[in-house]
């Protein structure tokens, strides 16, 4: 895997897999352009094109797609861009986490309106009480970790099958343990989609720029946006969760005999007391590694 061997630089992976890239950005931009249009055509009969309520569930109906890209940009980080099909990988995402997806495009578009909405309120009251900025700073925080949630939820989710409470627990989790690499990937994030409207102004023509915008969201920012996330969380998870090229992810365990002596008793494997003490992720789940022993496991991530 990339993060075992000699890591490659951000930019030279990036580069070097461009085309595959595209292609991700490609098979992504179909139900993209379909679900813009139509949640807009809806906001548009109904009048309400600038209600987020109604725009922001744009959300819902593209996010299942995002786990192609994921899939793809995931691929791209743990194998160091080597032998990899974009279309394969692609449809593996969504053959694999399309409902998982879907829910949590249910999430984000409820965390966003509330989150949008909270420090909206927040803000103008605060402008005439003061004490309201206290209410602000933490609608503010809270949305920060939702949205620090969502940079490593669908990483665990096309790495690793397990329970929705399990990718939820996680993605918590290093919302917090990995803060400051979130906030590294947030002003990645930041500088790249600044980078994409900022080129557009450079072009004196408003038609051309306009053009250089909309080719740069649907060719560049899906998979830009998630390769900025990939790079910087996946190889923390391999660490995390001691992965291994014999075995990429060990997430459903089976049972082993338990060995036994020429009587017919069974051979118990010697453990130190540090290991009986020890705890290790299986399954979702912490177990002593006493138990984890008796354990081996099967690769169910395709």
């Amino acid at each position: 895997m990339a993060s075992k061997n000699k890591k490659t630089g951000f930019f030279s992976l990036y580069f070097k897999n461009f085309r595959l890239m595209l292609i991700g950005n490609l098979l992504f931009s179909v139900p993209m352009v379909i679900s813009i249009a139509l949640v807009y055509g809806i906001a548009f009969l109904l009048g309400q094109t600038d209600n987020m309520l109604i725009i922001g569930l744009v959300t819902i109906p593209v996010y299942p797609f995002f786990s192609g890209v994921t899939q793809i940009t995931k691929d791209i980080v743990a194998e160091n861009g080597k032998n990899i099909s974009a279309f394969e990988a692609y449809k593996k995402g969504l053959k694999n986490n399309f409902r998982l997806f879907l829910l949590y495009g249910v999430f984000i578009y409820m965390a966003f309106i509330v989150s949008y909405y909270s420090i909206l309120l927040y803000f103008k009251i605060a402008l005439q009480n003061t004490i309201f900025f206290v209410p602000l700073f933490i609608a503010v925080l809270i949305a920060l970790f939702l949205l620090f949630m969502s940079f490593s939820l669908p990483i665990l989710t096309v790495t690793f099958r397990l329970e929705l409470k399990y990718y939820l627990k996680n993605a918590a989790l290093m919302a917090i343990g990995e803060l400051p690499m979130n906030f590294y990937i947030l002003v990645t994030t930041f500088v790249l989609i600044s980078g994409c409207v900022t080129f557009s102004f450079i072009t004196s023509n408003v038609i051309l720029g306009i053009i250089v915008i909309i080719l740069s969201f649907f060719l560049i920012l899906p998979t830009g946006i998630s390769y900025c996330a990939v790079y910087r969380l996946y190889p923390k998870i391999e660490d995390l969760f001691e992965l291994n090229k014999e075995n990429d992810f060990p997430t459903s365990p089976v049972a082993v005999p338990t060995p036994t002596d020429d009587e017919g008793n069974p051979i118990m494997p010697e453990i130190s007391s540090d290991d009986k003490d020890g705890y290790v992720f299986v399954n979702g789940m912490m177990i002593k590694k006493s138990q984890a022993n008796l354990t081996d496991y099967i690769n169910e991530s395709d």
